[in-house]
């Protein structure tokens, strides 16, 4: 029999059907309790089976991913969205690193930890981004890829940073068509139409408002120090 868990995430009360006992414990740090749910996800066997079948994770990862899907469908009605891309918190403000899959901004935000006194990881790989009356904010959820780095903590997002492999160290601002097509390969983009519209406004929002960096970088420490002095305005 499935089970049932309401979760908080992004500042929504979320109720999730489950049933493989160790989505509570993949998702414990953001269980809540006696509160009236946002959003609502059902256990789907069969959608759970083509998962596995198709990615060939196990039954634990595609139920989680399923999950995982259902509650993206649902959030552009609420201003938000899930992005593909790795967020740090820093003197109160967060940064988020996106980049294709294996260029590396796992091992950047690494950088940032090893030598910059003051960061944690909001999450690794699927953070929520939320555009509202107090600007554009960043949330931890219990999906942070295969390091599972996450904190179930938010920020003010200050500022987006695409990664590129280079064998030099630099960053440059891009203009509002570079930085559009670039976040627009890293949002999770629903199947219902108006779900799809409210998440293009919301790209929008991000990107009037938030500054936004492309890095060219190896994997020294320079490349840290160059993101970190650009996107905090902060001279190491």
């Amino acid at each position: 029999m499935p089970k049932r868990i309401t979760l908080k995430i992004a500042e929504l009360n979320i109720e999730v059907e489950y049933s493989n006992e160790k989505i509570s414990d993949l998702c414990r740090d953001y269980i809540a309790r006696g509160t009236k749910p946002d959003i609502e996800v059902c256990f789907d066997r069969e959608k759970c089976k083509q998962e596995d079948a198709k990615t060939g994770h196990g039954p634990l990862s595609a139920e989680f991913a399923c999950i995982y899907r259902q509650i993206a469908e649902k959030l552009p009605r609420y201003h938000r969205a899930v992005m593909h891309g790795a967020v740090i918190a820093y003197k109160g403000k967060a940064y988020m690193f996106i980049a294709k899959s294996g260029t590396g901004k796992t091992t950047h935000i690494g950088l940032w930890k090893k030598y910059f006194e003051g960061v944690s990881v909001i999450n690794g790989d699927k953070p929520i981004i939320a555009a509202g009356d107090n600007g554009i904010i960043a949330y931890g959820t219990p999906w942070a890829g295969k390091e599972m780095e996450q904190s179930n903590i938010s920020a003010p997002l200050a500022g987006i940073c695409l990664i590129k492999r280079s064998k030099n160290n630099s960053i440059r601002k891009l203009g509002s068509d570079e930085a559009l097509n670039a976040l627009f390969k890293q949002v999770y983009m629903p199947e219902d139409p108006e779900s799809l519209r409210l998440t293009i406004s919301l790209i929008d929002d991000i990107i009037k408002h938030v500054p936004f960096y492309e890095l060219s970088c190896d994997i020294s420490y320079e490349a840290a120090e160059c993101s970190f002095n650009a996107l905090t305005g902060d001279t190491l």
